[in-house]
Order: C-alpha cells, then sequence, then structure tokens
C-alpha cells in the first residue's frame, strides 16, 4: 500500500513537472508585439537640413480595439508629416498578425550624432476577459549627421543652403518682353518647385536688377504639398518690368546653387537671361481723355508754335542742330501741354532714337534721368507717385538736348587755306 502511493505521488510529480515546462515554453500573442523607427538614409549621412524618411512601423498579433501613437520630442530636428498612417496584414510564426506604418519627414538642424527618442504605440487589445491596456515602444536610435566640406554649405552665409532630390524652375511673362508697349511693365513670374524641402528652406526673392531695366519686386507666394516620398514645396516670385532706356536691354541670368542629394552633389538651377525692349508702335490709347487737358485751342497754339519755330531753325540753321526739328520733340511737347504722361515718355523714346548721338549727351543729364525716373515711378504706380510737372520736364530736355547739339558741333579748324590766305579788300 506504502509503496503503490510513492509510485502514485512520483507519477504526479513527473507530469506536473512537464506540464509545467510545457506551459513555461508556450509563448503568449502579447508578446508578439514589435514597433521600431527606421531612418532611410540611402547609406549615406545626410548634411545638416536634408530630408531624411523616418518610417515608424509595428506589428501585433493580439486583436487591437484603440490606438495611439505617441512621438519623442524631436530635438534638433525639424519635421512634418506626409500622408495618413497606413494599416496593412503580416504574419508571424504562422499567425495572423495586424501591421501599421507612419512616414514622417525630418531634417536634421545640426552635424553629428543625433539622437531619435523613443515611439510609444499606446494599444487597446481584446482578450478573452474584455480589454487590456498595452504599451509597445520603439528602441532608441541615433542618426550620424555630416559636417560639409569644401565651399558653400549650410554655413555659408553667401550663399543660400538648399538640399532637394529635384529642383525646377519655369520662368512666365504676362506679355511680350521683346515688344513692350509705351507706357506700361510687364509681369514676370519665377516658380521653383523644390523635392524634398519644406516651405521655410526655399530661397528669399532674387534680386532682379539688370542696366537699362527697372523692376519693381512684387508678392511672393510660398506652400508645400506632402508625397509619398516626402514634402514638395513651391515658391512663387513677381516682379513688374519694363526698359528704361531707348535701346533693348538684358534682364541677366540668375544662378540659384542646390545640392542635389541623389547624385550627392552641388548643382545650378538658372532663372533664364532675357530680352526687353519697347515695342515699335505708339503709345497706347487711354481709356478715355483726361478731365484736366487743356482745352483744344491751346493744343492748336501749342502745334502751332511748334512749326514755326521748327520753320525758323530750317530757314536760320542756327546753332547747329538740325534745321528741321524731329516730329517726336513736337510730339513731346504737344503731349506735355495735354498732360498725357504715357505719351510724353513715347514721346521722349522717340526722340532719342532719332538722334542717337545726341541722345547719349542729354538723356545722361542728371536733371534729366532724375526727372524720366520720376515720370517712371508714376507710370508704374499713379497712387503712390504723383505725376511730375510735364511742361518742366520738357524745357530740362530741350535745354539739355541744346547742350548736346552745341558739343556734338564741329569745331572752326586753325589751319589757313590751302590756296593761301583770303585776300580782304
Amino acid at each position: 500500500m506504502i509503496r503503490r502511493s510513492i509510485v502514485l505521488a512520483a507519477a504526479c510529480a513527473i507530469i506536473a513537472t512537464f506540464s509545467g515546462a510545457a506551459r513555461a515554453g508556450e509563448r503568449s500573442i502579447f508578446d508578439d508585439v514589435k514597433l521600431e523607427a527606421i531612418p532611410e538614409t540611402n547609406g549615406v549621412d545626410p548634411y545638416p537640413n536634408e530630408m531624411v524618411l523616418l518610417r515608424i512601423r509595428g506589428v501585433y498579433r493580439p486583436l487591437i480595439n484603440i490606438a495611439h501613437l505617441v512621438q519623442p520630442s524631436l530635438v534638433n530636428f525639424g519635421w512634418t508629416n506626409l500622408m495618413r498612417d497606413r494599416g496593412f496584414t503580416a504574419e508571424v510564426d504562422g499567425f495572423r498578425a495586424e501591421g501599421f506604418e507612419r512616414v514622417i519627414a525630418i531634417f536634421p538642424e545640426k552635424s553629428g550624432p543625433l539622437e531619435i527618442g523613443s515611439f510609444v504605440h499606446k494599444l487597446s487589445v481584446v482578450d478573452g476577459d474584455g480589454q487590456r491596456a498595452l504599451e509597445v515602444r520603439s528602441q532608441p536610435i541615433v542618426l550620424n549627421v555630416a559636417e560639409w566640406r569644401g565651399p558653400g554649405g549650410p554655413k555659408d552665409p553667401t550663399q543660400w543652403w538648399l538640399p532637394s532630390g529635384e529642383v525646377r524652375i519655369t520662368d512666365d511673362w504676362s506679355g511680350d518682353p521683346n515688344h513692350v508697349p509705351r507706357g506700361e511693365t510687364v509681369r514676370r513670374t519665377v516658380t521653383i518647385e523644390a523635392h524634398g524641402v519644406m516651405a521655410e528652406q526655399m530661397p528669399p526673392a532674387p534680386v532682379m536688377r539688370s542696366p537699362g531695366i527697372l523692376s519693381f519686386r512684387g508678392p511672393v507666394d510660398h506652400d508645400m504639398r506632402a508625397t509619398p516620398e516626402g514634402p514638395v514645396a513651391r515658391a512663387v516670385y513677381r516682379w513688374d518690368m519694363r526698359p528704361a532706356t531707348v535701346q533693348p536691354a538684358i534682364v541677366e541670368a540668375i544662378e540659384i546653387p542646390w545640392f542635389d542629394t541623389r547624385a550627392r552633389e552641388m548643382r545650378k538651377a538658372v532663372i533664364p537671361a532675357q530680352r526687353m525692349a519697347w515695342a515699335a508702335a505708339g503709345a497706347p490709347a487711354r481709356d478715355a481723355a483726361r478731365s484736366d487737358e487743356p482745352s483744344t485751342w491751346l493744343i492748336g497754339l501749342a502745334g502751332a508754335l511748334a512749326f514755326l519755330g521748327g520753320l525758323a531753325l530750317l530757314l536760320t540753321g542756327a546753332g547747329g542742330r538740325p534745321k528741321l526739328q524731329p516730329r517726336a520733340f513736337y510730339a513731346m511737347r504737344v503731349a506735355a501741354w495735354r498732360g498725357d504722361a504715357a505719351s510724353f515718355r513715347a514721346a521722349v523714346t522717340d526722340l532719342a532714337r532719332a538722334e542717337r548721338e545726341a541722345a547719349r549727351l542729354w538723356s545722361a543729364a542728371p536733371e534729366v534721368r532724375a526727372g524720366l525716373a520720376e515720370l517712371d515711378r508714376h507710370l508704374f504706380d499713379a497712387t503712390a507717385a504723383p505725376r511730375p510737372s510735364l511742361r518742366r520736364l520738357a524745357r530740362v530736355i530741350s535745354a539739355a538736348r541744346a547742350r548736346a547739339c552745341v558739343a556734338l558741333r564741329p569745331a572752326r579748324s586753325g589751319l589757313e587755306p590751302l590756296d593761301g590766305p583770303t585776300k580782304r579788300a
């Protein structure tokens, strides 16, 4: 009897031992949870402000009811969300599991090893007894950010740092820059689009300054759209432009340096050069007559006086000027009497074309340049700049033109005639 009890006790102990071992070796579904943060650097260390895609990926066997991802404070990083979180179905050791993925774009702000803390996924899962709270953490990671070597780079104060996968430039004009109507401006719109860049990383508006061109900077727009490959930023720059001289002028090309994050080298995007010139036709017609224009008899009187002055010069040939004034000169005087700023400016341009050699002198006179600059400001924005006195400006141009004609008059030779001195009676 005692022997039988001992055998039974030993058998129970052996069964209990094997049962405990089996229970110890069984894996719970709550152990099959995993969350990791994976930076996509393509095998190279990024430079400061260069985009890195950070993929947060989780796989869970338990049935999830509620999920909330807590992001660490990304010190020394700028960041932006891209697309919506994505759910998917996975398989873990032959068992069905639920997958979760979020992708954000991060931008390291300095060089050196930078730590990215743990992401925490707070889950409410369903088991046999109801719901159960579960927290899953990713391991902290360290991102090595390279130091820029060579000219340019993120620390160069003379050059904008633009690391991008692709940069595109489009250049649009509201009218033909080779045929700008007299007294008008054309709007130039330059759009720069950069991949892997946030809106605040786009460069400021370039300085559109070239000899012989008047340029007025307009509004600047910035926006950004999210794509699965990263943000795409766009900047739109505008200028209102017009020729400032009689001769055609060239708007010089502008180079925008950028770092190609795919080829790992510096490149240059170019805003192309463009020729600008006034249209050959006359000044554009106005919509309506000005209410403060002088009366018709004053206009006729001005035309008559201009005709008589030209006729007198034709008969006398005085002062070494052309014997007959160009038509543009009369048109300038008439436009001054009428108070027509656009026609006045067009007439001055025609006058300079008619007598190019003299125009190089009188158009360079400081008082002429100042007066024409004031007139151009008024033509560009009549509300911001009042109309200058066209009659006074006409007198200033006439006086400068007279001095130019005297300067161009050939000097009398001091040599005796070839056939000897002239005999006087």
